[in-house]
């Protein structure tokens, strides 16, 4: 980790009152840090353990995460969504001749949830747009059910290898592909309930397919190389505007 920008400070274990030091990234620059890609996606020091008890804190603080590879450049600003968003994507915008980095897409995220994310989507080669667009149609069938949802984040894509309805799947249909929809692709996702629970939920190829269509509608499918905060709110502020340009209540 010689090449890794990290800054020591403390934690305050909430089970036992024990403080002890703990390292946090300033930057995971996967360019000087290759491996870590599995250390992001642990999360292991945004969750470190208590040497004294065992128990396991999450915590938050700013950092950066850049994958010129997968064209990403994400800045962690905890508690961003409390926040006026517009006036701090401005100021990030404004430090663009600073912050900025030729071919990627720069966003702002408020958690270390939504950074892991932003890898895995690129991973998979995916408009980040689009999968934050998935997540009220999941999150709209378990609100239904009685569930309380807090967010949602994308963790992989699943290739069925029969064509047979899995449980926990949301799936849309086309006239295209009505036949063999329960064989698409299933873009899984964890739904994190507000009791802590952990619910793994999916939406299947067609939804993807339908809801970049509806981004390219906008001129929304290109990203134009600024900072930009796509998340949940994101996505049902966007659902919501399209209801009501189509006349719906």
């Amino acid at each position: 980790m010689s090449n890794i920008h990290t800054t020591k400070t403390t934690v305050q274990c909430q089970n036992c009152g024990n403080i002890y030091p703990i390292q946090k990234i300033d930057c995971f620059d996967m360019d000087d840090w290759p491996e870590g890609r599995e250390t992001l996606e642990e999360g292991a020091f945004f969750h470190p353990k208590c040497p004294k008890c065992g128990t396991i804190s999450e915590i938050c603080y700013p950092s950066r995460y850049i994958h010129r590879e997968y064209g990403i450049a994400a800045v962690l600003v905890p508690g961003i969504e409390a926040q006026d968003i517009d006036a701090v994507l401005e100021s990030m915008n404004g430090k663009l001749e600073g912050l900025g980095l030729s071919g990627v897409e720069h966003r702002a995220v408020g958690n270390f949830y939504a950074m892991a994310e932003q890898q895995r989507i690129r991973q998979h080669c995916l408009n980040d747009r689009a999968v934050q667009l998935l997540k009220p149609f999941m999150i709209g069938a378990l609100q239904s059910q009685g569930y309380e949802v807090w967010n949602a984040f994308f963790t992989g894509i699943l290739h069925p290898e029969t064509a047979e309805k899995r449980d926990g799947t949301v799936y849309f249909a086309t006239p295209e592909n009505e036949a063999g929809v329960y064989g698409e692709d299933v873009y899984q996702f964890d739904i994190y309930l507000t009791n802590g629970q952990i619910m793994p939920q999916g939406i299947n190829d067609a939804a993807y397919q339908i809801v970049m269509n509806m981004l390219r509608d906008r001129g929304l499918a290109e990203d134009d190389g600024r900072f930009h905060l796509y998340d949940l709110s994101w996505a049902i502020a966007f659902h919501n505007s399209m209801r009501q340009e189509g006349g719906e209540d």
